[in-house]
């Protein structure tokens, strides 16, 4: 792990983040009710990222029963957490990608969340959280935890106090679902043949930064169970474990410095970027050429220089013209510079290569619209129409859809994906006005007058 420990240094270098967050559990499912709302407005979608992880940790999701894979969504926050809610998606920060110590700490964190899935923690949790009725309270004990103390468990234990019996059931529910998730974690780690080391030097970190002494700690209170409890479990497990010092596969390191070394661009300053030279030699070594000039082109294109960015990206397409998110890079850096005909190029060439995309969708569907003629408003349906059935719960996808379907005069159908999309952000008057004005039109297909009537009972059933 040379290589990690390489992009390691890089971080430390580029990322100031402060130590306090380094306590952070693996994910405390006192967060389920409050990550959401957060998440959704700074949620990373890059085709890339999301499918790179997926497919890393298709064996374990397998395994855990998720035959059609978990779905990996990166959030741009600082803080090392990751967190599940609900679904098959795993939502990890992009705080924990900079900061860990190791890949097969990422995976063993990612690990531990799709345990929670597993063991089907998500529904009962937002059972027991209504019977508790502390959400608020976790949500305002647990922020100023981690800012005055540095561990957020051992603060919930100080500053809830009381004796209310609903609390204490709800945490040690919490604490019996973290060693249930270590223990699936465990078992998937072994059957990828990945060593849970990570997983056992996380907690080694943690429980040598406890905030309190042992004796001021609450049992009670303790959404997790303590650092030096799930140290001493790891260690248990490593102690028989086949993979105890397994390295991971070349491929599979190599992928992960590509996904860290692209996240990393999208989140630092770009400017420290652009003036960390350019030091491809392990990278070369790895077979991953051109990470850092994609680092750069990416860090050209936040900061508007859509020029030196088209510069570099065309270099890397030219060079591996088989590579899908190179391609759909330029694709970016073509539309947002005006160009077009360019974009539509780069996008159909990675649907191409990677058919089965629906941002790259999404994005083809955008540039087709901004092309204005018949002949690409068609297009632009039909591929907007693959992305919306690939992520049918994507509000994007659903507007650019009705856009391009209004553009070409069918605003019937149009009005009826806007209710859709009011719907799955939650606006439901907005959804209710939009279905009936989608069934005031004449000649409504059948199917989409049944769609907004889907709607409306969807709204009907929310607020009875």
């Amino acid at each position: 792990m040379a290589f990690f420990r390489h992009m390691l240094v890089q971080n430390r270098q580029l990322v100031r983040f402060s130590s306090f967050f380094l306590v952070l559990c693996l994910l405390s499912c006192q967060f389920l009710l409050i990550a959401p709302t957060h998440a959704s407005a700074s949620i990373i979608r890059d085709t890339e990222l999301e499918r790179g992880f997926g497919e890393i940790i298709h064996d374990m999701a397998e395994k855990a029963g998720f035959p059609q894979s978990v779905k990996v969504r990166i959030v741009n926050d600082p803080t090392y957490n990751a967190f599940v809610v609900g679904g098959r998606t795993v939502y990890v920060h992009t705080g924990l990608l900079l900061q860990a110590r190791s890949a097969e700490e990422i995976l063993g964190v990612i690990a531990h969340e799709i345990g929670h899935l597993a063991a089907g923690h998500v529904p009962l949790r937002s059972e027991d959280i209504k019977n508790a009725g502390i959400a608020n309270a976790l949500a305002a004990v647990a922020a100023a935890a981690v800012a005055v103390s540095g561990s957020n468990d051992v603060a919930i234990g100080v500053l809830m106090g009381g004796t209310d019996q609903s609390r204490r059931n709800y945490m040690s529910a919490s604490r019996n679902d973290e060693a249930a998730a270590d223990g699936w974690a465990v078992k998937l780690l072994d059957h990828a043949g990945i060593s849970s080391a990570g997983l056992a030097n996380l907690m080694r970190r943690m429980a040598s930064q406890r905030a309190l002494p042992q004796n001021r700690q609450s049992k009670y209170y303790q959404s997790h169970p303590g650092a030096r409890d799930r140290l001493s479990f790891f260690e248990d497990h490593l102690s028989t474990s086949p993979h105890r010092d397994a390295e991971l596969p070349l491929n599979i390191e190599k992928r992960i410095v590509r996904l860290l070394t692209k996240t990393r661009a999208y989140v630092i300053d770009p400017l420290i970027i652009l003036e960390t030279p350019v030091k491809d030699q392990w990278a070369r070594s790895l077979g991953t050429n051109g990470i850092a000039e994609y680092a750069k082109a990416i860090a050209h294109f936040r900061r508007g220089e859509l020029e030196l960015a088209g510069i570099k990206i065309d270099r890397l397409t030219e060079t591996f013209p088989t590579d899908p998110y190179f391609q759909e890079f330029a694709g970016d850096v073509a539309l947002s510079g005006g160009d077009i005909d360019a974009s539509i190029l780069s996008y159909r060439k990675v649907l191409d290569i990677s058919p089965d995309s629906p941002q790259v969708a999404v994005s083809l569907g955008r540039a087709l619209i901004a092309g204005g003629n018949n002949a690409k408003l068609s297009e632009a349906i039909r591929v907007l129409e693959m992305a919306v059935t690939g992520e049918p719960d994507w509000a994007f996808a659903k507007r650019q859809l009705a856009i391009a379907f209004g553009r070409s005069g069918l605003v019937g159908t149009a009005d009826m994906l806007l209710a859709e999309e009011a719907m799955l952000r939650g606006k439901k008057e907005q959804a209710s006005r939009l279905a009936r004005r989608a069934l005031s039109h004449t000649n409504l297909p059948q199917n989409v007058q049944a769609r907004a009537h889907d709607v409306l009972f969807q709204v009907k059933n929310a607020t009875d």
